[in-house]
């Protein structure tokens, strides 16, 4: 049996929030604050016996978008569990469908935090009044306190309340004020009590590993300990006579120890001492005994785990002298090894694993994860990690995103055929499952623009792609679909742009194709493929509202060049070329401002000596004065809709700084006298785009 499905109504982040989950391990990623820890707690209030059982919510836990209007709406926390085996345990939590046990091997457990009964009961009646009206539905809801509410844990139900309709009809509709009568029970919908024989806890192991924790004290306790876990019971499997032997052994160094001379002399010490404070008559008589222990299983919970360092042979010491990444993956593996040798009576075992990466190094990362899918126990990890993500499946992610006053939930793998997700968990290395964490995401081909457009972006606009939130991901060819289809309405709901080439010919091309030169024919075959690519592209684009292509008529390196760059270009022939000759030669092709000139010529230097090498040398030269090519500022904004205000009137500064300091700049004079002191955002932001009508920052500002 595993956790298939947590559903989340009204807590905290989550307003409306589900979370798919499978059998071994599952990842969820996202930025800080997306709601990962409350995600864990969400899990734990149902299953983990460590915290209180009669722990009660309050005000401050429904979510922020109804925290003004809380009162009478529920908190629910429901999971939903799948594959339940033939046991009484698994079947006391199967779903009810008209009265009959779920055939599907379905089970559900939930948690409502709602209003009592009489509270229930006031809002239904009043909802059957004719003259009922917002008015006097305020009036109701004001008097309720999070004293009138309580804290059910049922099973069996086959409600989903993430649906709207659903959360109305047996929840209540606010506006339409309309609240179900709570003498209807629904118990097919909210499911039963739990039979009184049978304790959750003791058929589900629920162990929560934080990101801080303290392992080294876990591993010296009794109740957290899963070395000692491992090792209860196995006192008595020891033979009778070596039980004997040791214990005697025992016994005698207890008596030899307690005989020491220094520790009679202790003794005797502290007998005087406190006589001579009480006096002989009520002082107690003192002793010193060794007690180390004479039983078979406490001398087994005396045992210690003692490490060696692999890089230094021969050494061990205690645990707490391991770093604490170290004590995490001992700890870690104790428990997966308890859960398999232990607790394999259970009818579950859940690990949650809170960003391992906070003490792990980066390839034991990857190992450690790609090890735990063979471990039969579930395990979900949230985490900030591209190597942890990299090595995830697809269909076992579940994305969040921060969003207005609640968290979105994304589901890369759905609607997707298991090809599509193969292709695209092969896909996602370290580097590229980047893409999964952004707000934002630019999928390009190639080397030069990998290099240069995050630099033309920070030294003309003033940001930095990382520092908005994009993610820039060099798919090292032409085939775009595989990644871009992640995002979508269904999947990942973030905007997502293509940069790409249209490859049009620099050169005039004649009308029959057999008059082609060698040099003709590959250019005509580009343009070819131009074509042929822009056209399967837009279909995809035309499914997702969160994709877009966008075009250089040419290539990256042509079309900038021409947004009269050439001076970025010609300084860098003399990192190129030695002869003098040969760099006057390539400066005055470079600078002809003709794509059958100065295309052909920025072409033969990318091929020649390789466009990522090209591109590392432009980046050099890169200026504020330097021109972003259309295509690529509308590529950016389209990523990027999510940019606030802050990020945008530091542009603004940038660029007003940019232009009072560079006499070759646009609206250099305009800028010296734009006064952009103690003015609100808003305003700054209007002004600058009304009087600096042509700048790239305002071209920008205006696609957003």
């Amino acid at each position: 049996m595993h956790i298939s499905a947590l559903s989340i109504r009204n807590f905290r982040n989550f307003k409306n929030a589900k979370f798919l989950f499978n059998s071994g391990i599952n990842t969820v990623i996202g930025e800080n604050g997306s709601g990962k820890s409350n995600l864990f707690f969400a899990l734990r209030l149902l299953l983990d016996d460590s915290l209180p059982r009669n722990l009660r919510l309050s005000e401050g836990d429904f979510n922020r978008g109804i925290s003004l209007n809380w009162r009478g709406h529920w908190i629910i926390i429901s999971l939903e569990f799948e594959n339940l085996d033939s046991s009484e345990e698994a079947k006391a939590l199967a779903i009810q469908i008209s009265g009959r046990i779920d055939t599907q091997n379905k089970g559900s457990y939930a948690l409502f935090f709602r209003p009592k009964f009489l509270i229930r009961k006031e809002l239904y009646d009043y909802s059957m009044t004719p003259d009922k009206n917002g008015a006097g539905l305020k009036l109701i809801l004001e008097k309720i306190t999070v004293k009138e509410y309580e804290t059910v844990f049922l099973c069996r139900g086959g409600g989903d309340f993430c649906e709207d309709a659903v959360y109305q009809r047996y929840i209540g509709n606010f506006e339409a004020i309309e609240f179900p009568d709570p003498e209807d029970k629904e118990e097919l919908v909210f499911g039963t009590w739990l039979s009184n024989e049978i304790n959750i806890h003791n058929e589900i192991s629920c162990t929560f590993i934080k990101a801080l924790r303290d392992v080294e004290a876990d591993l010296r306790s009794y109740n957290n300990n899963p070395l000692v876990s491992l090792l209860r019971g196995k006192e008595k499997t020891v033979n009778v006579e070596k039980q004997e032997e040791i214990i005697g052994s025992i016994n005698e160094l207890n008596t030899q120890i307690s005989e020491l001379d220094e520790v009679k002399e202790v003794k005797m010490g502290v007998d005087r001492s406190i006589k001579e404070a009480v006096g002989t008559t009520y002082a107690p008589n003192i002793n010193i005994k060794s007690e180390l222990p004479n039983e078979m299983e406490r001398l087994f919970q005396s045992l210690k785990l003692w490490v060696g360092d692999p890089d230094e042979a021969g050494y061990e010491g205690r645990i707490g002298e391991l770093s604490l990444g170290g004590a995490n993956l001992i700890y870690l593996s104790l428990k997966l090894l308890e859960y398999e040798k232990v607790k394999n009576d259970k009818i579950a075992n859940l690990l949650l694993v809170e960003e391992p990466e906070a003490h792990i190094h980066t390839h034991i990362q990857k190992t450690l994860f790609e090890s735990l899918r063979e471990n039969k126990t579930q395990v979900i990890i949230s985490t900030h990690s591209t190597h942890i993500s990299s090595v995830s499946k697809i269909s076992s992610v579940n994305i969040l995103a921060r969003g207005q006053q609640e968290a979105e939930i994304y589901h890369p793998f759905k609607n997707l055929n298991k090809d599509s997700i193969g292709r695209i968990e092969r896909y996602l290395d370290a580097v590229r499952s980047n893409l999964l964490f952004a707000k934002g995401v630019l999928l390009v081909e190639g080397d030069a623009e990998q290099i240069l457009i995050p630099e033309l972006f920070k030294q003309v606009i003033g940001l930095s792609l990382d520092e908005i939130g994009v993610s820039l991901v060099n798919i090292g060819s032409t085939g775009f679909k595989n990644v871009a289809r992640l995002f979508h309405e269904d999947r990942i709901r973030k905007y997502c742009a293509i940069i790409t080439d249209r490859d049009s010919s620099v050169i005039s091309l004649p009308e029959d194709s057999d008059l082609d030169t060698k040099y003709q024919k590959s250019c005509r075959a580009s343009q070819k493929s131009g074509d042929e690519r822009m056209v399967a592209l837009e279909k995809l684009c035309d499914d997702s509202w969160f994709l877009e292509a966008f075009y250089a008529d040419y290539t990256f390196e042509v079309d900038l060049l021409l947004c009269d760059n050439s001076l970025e270009f010609t300084n860098c022939l003399n990192r190129i070329y030695k002869n003098p000759s040969n760099v006057s030669k390539s400066k005055e092709k470079l600078e002809n401002k003709t794509p059958e000139v100065a295309g052909v010529e920025v072409l033969r230097l990318a091929n020649k000596y390789g466009k990522g090498w090209l591109a590392l040398l432009v980046a050099e030269q890169v200026t504020c004065n330097t021109y972003i090519p259309e295509y690529i500022l509308d590529a950016i904004a389209f990523a990027s809709s999510h940019i606030n205000e802050a990020s945008k009137a530091k542009a603004v500064k940038h660029r007003l700084q940019c232009m009072r300091s560079d006499v070759s700049m646009l609206y250099t004079e305009e800028a010296k006298k734009f006064e952009d002191k103690d003015k609100s955002i808003e305003t700054l932001l209007e002004e600058f785009c009304e009087i600096f009508e042509d700048d790239q920052l305002t071209l920008f500002l205006k696609c957003l």
